[in-house]
């Protein structure tokens, strides 16, 4: 059986994120910054195929989450906007309530 320490110790030292999943996180510096994955693809220089995956693996950690659709800057087609979660939902996750 594994110990709780030795499962603790693996976290602090293995990144909860790859390093493109970080570059697409990077990019969002604020609450208000919203983009598309196209906006993300240009910002980044990345095509689209890159760029779609890591953003589903960021939501998936809950980095990320749907703030809303505008039309896109890149495309101009109505896009789902991805920006950071309000983080005062954090404040009582574990918590039984």
């Amino acid at each position: 059986m594994t110990q709780q320490t030795s499962i603790q110790a693996y976290k602090d030292i293995v990144p909860e994120l790859g390093a493109r999943q970080q570059k697409v996180l990077d990019l969002f510096t604020s609450r208000e910054v919203l983009l598309t994955n196209n906006e993300i693809a240009d910002k980044l220089g990345w095509r689209i195929n890159t760029v779609t995956p890591r953003v589903f693996e960021v939501r998936q950690k809950g980095k990320l989450i749907a703030r809303g659709k505008r039309p896109c800057k890149i495309t101009g087609r109505t896009g789902i906007t991805w920006g950071l979660p309000d983080m005062r939902t954090d404040l009582f996750e574990g918590v039984n309530l």
